[in-house]
């Protein structure tokens, strides 16, 4: 009854063994996945527990030395005016304890009194600790708690790292218990460590020992593997729990924890799965053929539909799918993704990185490890990143990105907040706005500048003339200026026209502009056929000197000028400099220029006037 079923639905019979089949490699993968991921967490929890137990024996191999330096400590009572006594006491835990550098005692102003070895350690005779200096803190931390403490890695006077633990010492003085400094005992990194971890289990594990501040230690077995995962183990040496003791996986540990049991029962089960599918294929198989037969037309026609449906749905998730990569891949504008606490770029376009001329690796690489040098002031701009997280809201940040080549890229990066199961999330659109911003900056230098004579305008003069008054003001230096008129203008523009008269204002323009003798000078129209100058740091004879210049500049252009009696255009100068005090202004500047311009061409015109004489 089945088969004969199966045989009028072939269709059906196929969904249904290949369904069967599909379940049956799913449930082998899932179990061969279980086996494995078990395997795998068996590995991480022997290596957990092995690095935990050198943890604890490395603990318990500094508590047994560290007591040492605690009883010597309990006994400085006694030694603290005896120093043969205390070198006699020392020696002894120099013998019995062979990793110190050093053995010393500081006095409560934390200066350097005994020491012993003394010889290998001449450069810390007479060393006071100075504010700055790392383990400062930890003195002082010491110093208020009464407790001894291990510090962090740091610099030794004797050259390389160190670390240091110090024990407070007290006395008695007129019947109080006073602070009488440290005794502390010097450890260069490498030889504690070396000696901690001497006969221990760690020989079978690949250690990386460090602090707060650095690695200290690194030990690597030959068989280390480099996976996606490691196991760390907290070290708290004397009462410093600030180092970590980080194992990674050797082949030694996974060919322990792990066997081919998952790869058989893979194996096995897969073959078992498509022996059981062939069987049921082939018996149904001659239950189908004479149906297969009669309505082979009708199969082909489905199998066509079917195609067909398959290929319509197989272009629209096409469509959707490049859709997708045209608005991020794609883009022109850079996306990225920063995940916080802890930080991290968990996503970022093609844009990112075509922008700046990286490949995706690359550039992901600098950025982990030097962001500075693609964003100049990245630490600045992650400060402003943290306060938009801490507001919770969307920002825009006008920033300069640098390209592989060295050039910086202005950025307009848009910034908005998002938080996603429990982490904060910055999601970032950046795009290069160095067009946007050339625009602004020309309108801006429109602005003040002429339409005509292309020189700057009369409100370019105004707020020029007043902070150059305020500079040199602050450093009492002269500020000169000249005012310039074109003789007998309006006679040249009823003769000739306007046109001429403009082409006559704008080659004069040209020539004050190319023949201004300093930089910082600067020439503008002040207004109709009216020109200033203004001379940052010239005094009256300076001034004189440019207008005699300008003259001159004027006089080889030659435009012609068939009302005057020389037959060329001219121009009338009043000069003027000052040194700006608080009994005069800028405006005072301006009357004396002016004076001495009507002065010029009330004296016949194609000459300098200045303030004190009138010259030719």
């Amino acid at each position: 009854m089945l088969l004969r079923t199966f045989a009028r639905n072939p269709g059906l019979s196929r969904v249904l063994i290949a369904t069967l089949c599909g379940l049956l490699i799913a449930a082998n993968l899932l179990i061969w996945q279980a086996l494995t991921n078990a395997e795998k967490q068996q590995a991480k929890s022997r290596l957990k527990l092995e690095t935990h137990a050198l943890a604890l024996q490395l603990e318990a191999r500094f508590e047994s030395q560290a007591s040492s330096l605690r009883r010597l400590a309990n006994r400085w009572p006694y030694h603290h005016d005896d120093y043969q006594q205390w070198l006699l006491d020392v020696e002894r835990l120099l013998d019995d304890v062979g990793n110190y550098q050093a053995i010393e005692w500081l006095d409560a102003d934390y200066r350097m009194q005994w020491i012993e070895p003394l010889a290998g350690n001449e450069a810390v005779i007479g060393f006071e600790y100075p504010l700055d200096h790392p383990n400062y803190p930890f003195l002082e931390r010491v110093r208020g708690s009464s407790e001894p403490e291990l510090s962090d890695s740091f610099e030794l006077q004797q050259g390389g790292p160190g670390l240091a633990y110090y024990v407070p010492v007290y006395r008695e003085i007129d019947g109080q218990k006073r602070f009488d400094g440290f005794l502390l005992a010097v450890f260069r990194v490498e030889v504690l460590l070396e000696d901690l971890l001497r006969d221990l289990a760690e020989e079978r594990l690949s250690l990386v020992f460090y602090d707060q501040r650095a690695e200290l230690f690194n030990r690597q077995r030959p068989d280390a593997l480099e996976l996606d995962w490691a196991v760390e183990s907290q070290v708290v040496l004397g009462g410093n729990s600030g180092f970590v003791l980080r194992s990674k996986p050797t082949r030694q540990l996974l060919q322990e924890t792990t066997t081919r049991l998952p790869a058989m029962i893979l194996g096995a089960g897969l073959l078992a799965s498509f022996s059981l599918c062939l069987a049921l294929w082939l018996a149904m198989l001659s239950g189908q053929r004479s149906q297969q037969l009669k309505q082979s037309n009708q199969s082909l026609q489905r199998e066509v539909v079917r195609r067909q449906a398959t290929e319509e749905r197989m272009q629209q998730q096409s469509a959707r799918l490049k859709l997708i990569l045209d608005l991020t891949d794609h883009s022109h504008d850079a996306l990225f993704i920063i995940g916080l606490d802890p930080q991290e770029l968990i996503y970022m376009n093609r844009a990112c990185w075509q922008t700046l001329g990286y490949d995706q690796k690359e550039l992901a690489s600098i950025l982990a490890i030097a962001p500075e040098d693609v964003m100049p002031d990245y630490q600045a701009w992650a400060d402003l990143l943290q306060q938009q997280v801490e507001s919770q809201g969307n920002a825009i940040y006008q920033q300069n990105a640098r390209h592989r080549n060295g050039d910086l890229i202005p950025m307009e990066i848009s910034v908005s907040y998002l938080q996603r199961y429990g982490r904060d999330h910055l999601i970032c659109v950046g795009r290069n706005n160095s067009v946007q911003l050339a625009v602004t900056h020309r309108l801006e230098a429109l602005s003040n500048q002429d339409g005509l004579t292309g020189l700057f305008n009369r409100r370019y003069f105004d707020e020029t003339l007043h902070s150059e008054w305020r500079r040199m003001r602050r450093g009492s230096e002269p500020l000169g200026l000249l005012m310039l008129d074109v003789d007998h203008f309006k006679p040249f523009n009823d003769q000739l026209g306007h046109q001429a008269g403009d082409e006559a204002l704008q080659k004069l323009a040209v020539a004050l502009r190319e023949n201004l003798l300093r930089e910082g000078d600067c020439a503008c129209r002040y207004g109709g056929e009216e020109f200033a100058v203004i001379l940052p740091g010239a005094d009256l004879e300076q001034c004189e000197r440019v207008a005699h210049h300008l003259h001159q500049a004027v006089q080889d252009l030659h435009i012609s000028h068939p009302e005057t009696e020389i037959k060329y255009l001219t121009i009338s100068i009043g000069a003027a400099s000052l040194i700006p005090d608080a009994d005069n202004s800028p405006h005072d500047l301006v009357q004396i220029a002016d004076r001495m311009l009507y002065q010029a061409k009330s004296s016949g015109r194609n000459r300098t006037c200045s303030a004190d004489q009138a010259a030719s």
